[in-house]
């Protein structure tokens, strides 16, 4: 195989809002690693998740399609033919390269997680410390494997992430006092956990690890998934106390902010929703999930957006420390980065925390930087107008490995942005958000507006991102909205269609 081929690493993190760095001035955040690669390579400005809760984007992740396609379309869904391949792993192993896949996962419902990574049966026994101590992979394609399921404080450290604690000496009894407990998920404020043994820590040399013993001349491809900034909102010292609030949104609604929004968005913010609904009420249909929080879940939240912050900027430093040991070994100038992220947060924003249905670009959109030194033929390209999806992220790494596309892929690759060698290739991006068989909502990206329509129910939403980027405004049944909105309908139809994806060639007349 030729050595010119790139390396692939994707670095995703979980539920960071899209201005979660300083280069768009956001204040407290402090994230110079990431600014400097955005500037260095492509940003785009106008990145969107595929569905706005974990599992769905994560297998569009692997796959690049929507989960409309690919069927895991929200939290705990059990495995979907889609992850038995082909994934975006097989596809770069077929083609040669070392793959891994390093962190989080969530393809599958968490109460069987652990056994779908080890290739074991939902009933089957959970599994035991040894067991992850002779497993290194494989898992959905992916040669080598590292895991941790919990989110920070969720659950105690096990797993191939424990073993690395113990390789360190670390206080495993003080770092599983720190974890777990009935109000773990409402936790929130300073960590008393070192951030040199964090899973941020952890994975950053995970990775390096990898890199290090992969066979000199084989090219390489890793997605390192990082947990934070997802809750609990807790964050290790410096990174909490150095956060400067000042100017920071704490949230909360407006007065009347619900007044053009469908019903649900009230019924959210007052606690209702999940249990105490009315019939044929959209909450009914979450089927119980619970994506979105009230703002009153929290008592303080400015220890929240604080932790939250602290994490971004806790994640920065830990991205720098991987880009300079690819640096050191010498493989930098031909590695492709991605960073982004699943989805975004609330945090607050409009009432409300965590993600889900309600349709602000809080939830919706993320950060997608792109940087490939060897492969940039113009050089730095900087912030891109340009519209980005996650279902894009498979085809442009096969796309710079030269490698055959998947089949029924979705998305586009956006490898001739990174090179300079147009300004766009797609002009409009979908939130697919299938949360059950009772409540399918699709959002619709284009020209600086944005639509949103629901399948069971008659109304929807419509706002002008350029005159109100916070979505206060629901134009929807405004008289002078009316021809745009319906030329929007039409678009999304449009791209629907686009979305098909190619299929193979026709063989014969008949």
């Amino acid at each position: 195989m030729s050595a010119a081929r790139p390396n692939l690493l994707v670095v995703t993190t979980d539920e960071q809002r899209w201005d979660a760095l300083s280069l768009h001035g956001t204040p407290g955040y402090r994230t110079p690693r990431l600014d400097a690669l955005a500037r260095a390579g492509v940003w785009f400005d106008r990145a969107y998740t595929s569905a706005p809760v974990c599992t769905p984007a994560r297998v569009s992740l692997l796959t690049g399609q929507y989960s409309t396609r690919h069927g895991a379309y929200n939290i705990g869904v059990g495995p979907v033919p889609a992850l038995a391949g082909p994934t975006i792993a097989t596809a770069l192993g077929s083609a040669g390269y070392r793959t891994a896949l390093l962190g989080k996962t969530h393809f599958v419902a968490r109460t069987i997680e652990d056994r779908h990574v080890l290739g074991r049966g939902p009933t089957d026994p959970e599994p035991t410390e040894d067991d992850w101590r002779r497993f290194d992979g494989p898992y959905c394609g992916f040669e080598y494997v590292r895991h941790n399921r919990h989110h920070n404080a969720l659950g105690r450290p096990y797993g191939h992430y424990r073993h690395w604690l113990e390789e360190r000496g670390a206080d495993l009894a003080h770092l599983d006092a720190q974890h777990g407990g009935a109000d773990a998920k409402l936790r929130a404020g300073p960590w008393d956990v070192p951030a040199e043994l964090t899973q941020n820590a952890w994975l950053t040399d995970e990775t390096l690890r990898f890199v290090d013993t992969t066979p000199a001349g084989r090219p390489w491809f890793a997605m390192t998934h990082l947990q934070d900034p997802h809750y609990p909102f807790l964050c290790p010292e410096p990174y909490y106390s150095a956060v400067d609030l000042d100017g920071v949104d704490l949230g909360g609604a407006r007065p009347g902010e619900f007044d053009d929004k469908p019903p649900f968005y009230r019924r959210f913010f007052e606690g209702h929703g999940f249990s105490d609904h009315t019939p044929g009420d959209l909450a009914d249909a979450l089927g119980g999930i619970p994506d979105t929080r009230p703002y009153g879940t929290f008592p303080d939240p400015a220890r929240c957006i604080r932790a939250y912050i602290g994490m971004c900027n806790m994640i920065d430093h830990f991205v720098g420390q991987l880009i300079d040991g690819l640096a050191a070994r010498g493989q930098r100038d031909n590695t492709l980065i991605v960073f982004t992220s699943d989805h975004g947060e609330l945090l607050g924003r409009h009432g409300f925390w965590y993600k889900g249905i309600p349709a602000y670009d809080d939830n919706q959109r993320i950060p997608a930087l792109l940087h490939w030194p060897r492969g940039q033929t113009r050089g730095a390209i900087g912030r891109s107008r340009s519209y980005f999806s996650l279902v894009d992220v498979v085809p442009t790494l096969l796309d710079a490995a030269g490698a055959p596309p998947l089949p029924l892929v979705q998305g586009v690759s956006q490898l001739a942005v990174l090179r300079g060698e147009t300004d766009q290739v797609r002009d409009w991006a979908l939130v697919d958000h299938y949360s059950s068989d009772r409540l399918h909502q699709q959002t619709f990206v284009h020209d600086d507006w944005k639509l949103v329509v629901y399948r069971h129910a008659d109304y929807g939403e419509l706002y002008d991102l350029a005159q109100d980027p916070d979505q206060y405004r629901n134009l929807w049944n405004e008289p002078a909205a009316q021809a745009r909105r319906a030329a929007l309908l039409h678009r999304l139809v449009r791209a629907e269609m686009e979305a098909v994806g190619s299929f193979p060639p026709r063989i014969s007349f008949a």
